[in-house]
């Protein structure tokens, strides 16, 4: 079948259509110079971290029913252009924002978490969640989901960037003093140590009995308690924002199988993806990334830049 015949693209290019359609906005004010910001490329563990945040500062609130109205998504394409999200306040403090926006793009003046995560894991993520977002049984090969929306979709062009482009612009700030840089793959193998460090750059004493409270409630066994609070639905605010988009995405997430909670392990994507894609993603590595940062592959970045490895 021809791409252009294939109803699981329409549904594609409607969605990046209808993002696009949104636009970048640039926000009227700053951010506070408490202000949190959680960074990361799509499908790296946003969802999970924005929790975290949420519960460190919280001391464990599970009162409420979005968590994007608690860590406010400012995600180009996310977010409605007519509201500043930085003259709203919160109910807790420090306020937290979380975005997939390049370095150029996002807002200037607080403290920030960048997130990275293997881009073979992204991909793979990525994949089945688009497939569940909107209903998709079948349609699309890996070959032409890397191809049309891994790469052309997070086109340079695009606000959000390609996930190499991604690292390119955040790397260089990794050591600046209002960043902390972690790797999924850090959370999952050390969780207490990331959140200790998480709760260092938030402004966050950290008791024991917070920490402990901490480490139960990011588990994905609670998390998946509150599913419902964390995944998009046809009535939260991501919902709503893709219910405009068009007739071809209006059964967004009403036909999900497992939302933004699906499985959090390393190394799914070497384990899916078919060979032809695992070498184009090693290739698109080499030749972008190699050059600028001398790393030759994600586990280098990782071995060089992890949390555990380096004494901030």
């Amino acid at each position: 079948m021809d791409l252009n015949d294939n109803p699981a693209m329409a549904v594609l290019r409607a969605y990046v259509v209808g993002q696009a359609r949104l636009g970048y906005t640039r926000f009227s004010t700053e951010p506070r110079a408490d202000d949190v910001i959680l960074v990361s490329f799509p499908k790296s563990g946003s969802t999970w971290i924005s929790y975290l945040l949420h519960q460190l500062r919280s001391g464990g609130d599970d009162d409420f029913a979005d968590v994007k109205d608690e860590v406010i998504d400012i995600t180009p394409g996310h977010w409605d252009p007519g509201v500043d999200p930085f003259l709203i306040e919160q109910r807790f403090l420090p306020r937290t924002f979380k975005t997939h926006g390049s370095y150029g793009l996002c807002p200037k003046g607080g403290r920030y978490i960048y997130l990275a995560r293997d881009p073979k894991d992204t991909l793979w993520s990525l994949y089945h969640f688009i497939h569940d977002l909107f209903g998709i049984e079948h349609g699309i090969s890996t070959e032409a989901f890397f191809q049309h929306y891994y790469v052309e979709r997070f086109g340079t062009e695009h606000d959000i960037g390609n996930v190499w482009n991604h690292f390119l612009q955040w790397h260089p700030h990794k050591d600046d003093p209002n960043m902390l840089w972690l790797h999924y793959e850090d959370i999952l193998e050390d969780r207490t140590a990331c959140i200790r460090a998480i709760a260092g750059i938030m402004g966050i004493e950290l008791s024991d009995e917070l920490l402990d409270l901490v480490v139960d409630r990011s588990s994905i066994e609670h998390m998946r308690t509150i599913a419902h609070k964390l995944n998009p639905s046809a009535t939260n605010r991501t919902g709503r924002v893709t219910l405009e988009f068009g007739p071809e995405t209006r059964n967004y997430a009403k036909v999900m199988k497992f939302g933004k909670m699906r499985r959090g392990v390393v190394g799914d994507g070497r384990k899916g993806l078919p060979a032809a894609v695992l070498d184009a993603l090693d290739e698109e590595w080499r030749k972008r990334v190699t050059p600028v940062l001398g790393y030759a592959d994600y586990a280098q970045m990782r071995a060089a830049c992890s949390l555990l490895r380096y004494d901030r």
